[in-house]
């Protein structure tokens, strides 16, 4: 090979005699004219060598030993006159936005103006087929209790827009109706702005806010009673079905999650082959919900999620267990929870006609109206019969929660009504109760519970309510036929 110059070098002139190196250059294919053969060892210690001892190297150290075509990207003039280019004018919009007036939505003129506002809270207090219910499934004195909530505790306030009361109470209603229409008739947050002259992303962020605020206050209006006085008017309603000392019915329901997480799928898809989100739930006869437990994945049974539900294990072990002569006050179910002594299934396998097969018909009869309460509040709030549209589990928890509360004020509502109907039985009166005028984030483990004295109590108990519901029976029986009796 030639020799070439090494600047560095003291004869001026090094022969490299690497082949390996030589071919490499050959095979990406530098020009001969560009190649700059030199020893590396030489090269690396010529560099080293000619910095001066402040660390810098001295002026054009560096002139001779690259080549200038070879490394020719441009002046740092070229980049600087870039940079001075004027910046980029964004154009305007073509259509400007502007704020809604809600004195001219839809909602306003049909159902809350001056003139048609008397009209509303007749025609919704009436009738519960009417436009108003359909659309928020409650009547118009109820959204005004609502209002004023939310207004009284400070979760609204004024802006600076906003510097009126009346336009605040307005728009707070119209919130909490775009709400209520999400819930009833899971309708999307986009569809809203049409009704209400409010944008779209005003309605999703008032529906959290609606949620977490009334998730808050859960307890004012789901809970089981906490004085022996409370209990006895709950007691006192299945007492009159021949089962003393029970204090509530208890059962699961599961709700389709339809945004649930990948990683959530297979723990979330049980018998119902989708994946749903359960919960538990204690009801009286009314219907009215007494007790909710903390949100469960819907390959959990109803065994599993006994356990963790706060409100049995109080009936367990605080004072209810002492209630009706030291034997405590149980609630009834269906045959899948544990053999506790706080909870009474029906037999299974019994004919009808014999004393076990009767209680259990009856038992079944009565327990009905938790089965009756899942029913109304799925086709009440159609977003927990079309499925949880919401991936946070956190969120889904309070929807279901939140409906269950309208559920109970709309329950305490048609109690204050006149009528000689109990609830929701059937009979042909305006107030029967239909109308009615609910990620750390997985839930906690279960508890454990293993004794086999509570199973021989849970069997005592069963076995003295069957022959109790069966004396009952033929008293009343009895009775009937003594009345029709000639005299």
């Amino acid at each position: 090979m030639p020799p070439f110059q090494d600047p560095f070098s003291d004869d001026g002139f090094v022969t490299l005699a690497d082949e390996f190196i030589s071919s490499i250059e050959r095979d990406f294919g530098f020009k001969d004219n560009h190649v700059v053969e030199v020893d590396i060892d030489a090269y690396v210690n010529r560099v080293l060598g000619s910095f001066a001892d402040d660390g810098h190297a001295p002026s054009g150290a560096y002139d001779e030993v690259f080549d200038d075509e070879l490394f020719d990207c441009g002046s740092f003039t070229d980049v600087e006159d870039d940079c001075s280019l004027e910046p980029h004018v964004r154009m305007p919009n073509e259509f400007g936005y502007s704020f809604g007036n809600v004195y001219e939505s839809s909602w306003f003129k049909k159902f809350l103006a001056p003139d048609v506002r008397e009209k509303t809270y007749r025609s919704s207090s009436r009738d519960r087929y009417g436009a108003f219910c359909s659309h928020f499934r409650m009547p118009l004195v109820m959204v005004d209790t609502l209002t004023h909530l939310f207004l009284g505790k400070g979760w609204v306030g004024y802006t600076k827009r906003i510097n009126s009361y009346d336009t605040l109470f307005l728009r707070t209603q119209l919130h909490i109706l775009g709400t209520l229409e999400v819930l009833g008739s899971h309708t999307p947050f986009r569809k809203l702005e049409t009704s209400t002259n409010i944008s779209t992303e005003e309605h999703r962020k008032f529906f959290h806010l609606f949620l977490d605020r009334m998730y808050s206050v859960r307890d004012d209006y789901i809970k089981y009673p906490e004085t022996l006085e409370d209990l006895r008017p709950i007691m006192k309603q299945y007492a009159e079905q021949f089962l003393p000392g029970c204090g509530g019915s208890i059962d699961v329901v599961h709700l389709k999650w339809s945004n649930c997480p990948a990683g959530d799928r297979n723990r979330c898809t049980g018998k119902e082959k989708f994946p749903t989100l359960a919960f538990e739930c204690i009801s009286d006869n009314k219907r009215r919900i007494l007790g909710v437990s903390s949100i469960q994945y819907g390959t959990r049974n109803d065994q599993h999620i006994v356990k963790l539900d706060e409100t049995v294990s109080k009936l367990k072990t605080e004072w209810y267990k002492d209630v009706m002569e030291d034997r405590g006050v149980y609630l009834i179910c269906d045959g899948g929870y544990l053999r506790w002594p706080v909870l009474i299934c029906p037999y299974k396998h019994e004919s009808c006609a014999t004393q076990k097969g009767y209680f259990s018909s009856k038992l079944e009869s009565v327990r009905k109206d938790v089965e009756c309460c899942f029913g109304i509040l799925k086709k009440r709030w159609k977003i927990l019969e079309y499925g949880l549209r919401f991936r946070d589990i956190k969120v889904c928890e309070k929807v279901f929660i939140v409906c269950s509360m309208l559920h109970n004020m709309m329950i305490d509502d048609s109690e204050t009504r006149e009528s000689t109907v109990r609830v929701g039985r059937g009979a042909p009166a305006g107030t029967d109760g239909i109308w009615l005028r609910n990620n750390e984030d997985e839930p906690p483990a279960a508890r454990t519970y293993s004794d086999t004295v509570a199973q021989v109590k849970w069997m005592k108990r069963r076995n003295d309510l069957a022959a109790h519901v069966e004396y009952m029976a033929r008293c009343a029986k009895r009775r009937r036929t003594s009345s029709r009796a000639p005299v």
